[in-house]
């Protein structure tokens, strides 16, 4: 049943993979369409994937994550439980499709200088941006991943100062703005610190976000982006994956991921 269940996994990923990556050209602007950086699924993404649907299988494994989630709900949040048990890794980019994204922005060689991931939860979904840069340095709440993270060679900073401490090459909010309670201050005040995350996930600020296409919205963002003070290097569109369960070997949403540098002017938004 497992290996029947992996099969047809697999063969289900190639025709899915192709969606993941597509963009309507056709719907967006020439500047847009110039910044898009067309990626795939490469070998260490297909490897995510096999991991996920591999740890599906692992019948005893999977009864131990649910009855520790079912007693631990009752104290912890779901993040503090996958911290604690070490699951539910997320990923996004591989370390080569960041580079390609990153590679128009950079300012220094590869192999120097420092990034920060903002509300990096266990560091998974950066650190194949972390090996890019010599030194790195994350911000999280969770007591669990904050473990995860100095197991994984992250440096700790304060969610509120981090911003006071030191320059940073790259500032990473991965999957962040869509549920941080007060995206636009983070935004404005130069990433100054972790705003709280809502339980409903329903902010106080919204971004003027607007479009019924997946073309039209990231439309939008660019242009807001644009009157909050930063250009648009790059971008691409990629899948959210996440490691699954025994009802699904692996859960995706839709992503996108954009390269940004600061301008000189910043107007009010």
């Amino acid at each position: 049943m497992a290996n029947h269940m992996g099969r047809l996994q697999n063969l289900y990923i190639p025709e899915v993979k192709k969606n993941w990556y597509r963009v309507d050209k056709s719907r967006l602007d020439p500047d847009l369409k110039s910044k898009f950086v067309q990626l795939n699924a490469d070998e260490e993404t297909k490897e995510f994937l096999s991991s996920s649907i591999e740890k599906s299988t692992w019948v005893w494994t999977q009864l131990w994550y649910l009855l520790a989630k079912a007693v631990l709900k009752h104290f912890w949040s779901v993040t503090d439980i996958n911290g604690w048990l070490g699951r539910g890794s997320m990923f996004v980019l591989s370390e080569e499709q960041a580079r390609t994204l990153l590679r128009p922005a950079r300012s220094t060689n590869e192999g120097t200088g420092a990034i920060v991931d903002i509300g990096a939860g266990d560091g998974e979904v950066s650190r194949r941006l972390a090996g890019l840069y010599a030194d790195r340095y994350a911000t999280e709440i969770s007591a669990s991943m904050r473990k995860a993270l100095g197991s994984k060679g992250y440096s700790l900073l304060d969610t509120d100062d981090w911003w006071r401490e030191k320059q940073f090459d790259c500032v990473c909010m991965m999957n962040l703005l869509d549920r941080c309670s007060k995206p636009k201050t983070m935004l404005k005040q130069a990433k100054t610190a972790i705003a709280p995350v809502t339980p409903d996930h329903k902010p106080e600020e919204r971004l003027p976000i607007q479009g019924a296409t997946f073309e039209e919205q990231l439309s939008s963002f660019a242009a807001f982006m644009a009157t909050a003070g930063f250009q648009l290097r790059t971008w691409s569109r990629v899948p959210y994956l996440c490691e699954g369960d025994f009802a699904q070997a692996y859960y995706w949403l839709d992503d996108s991921v954009y390269v940004f540098t600061p301008t000189a002017i910043e107007a009010d938004v």
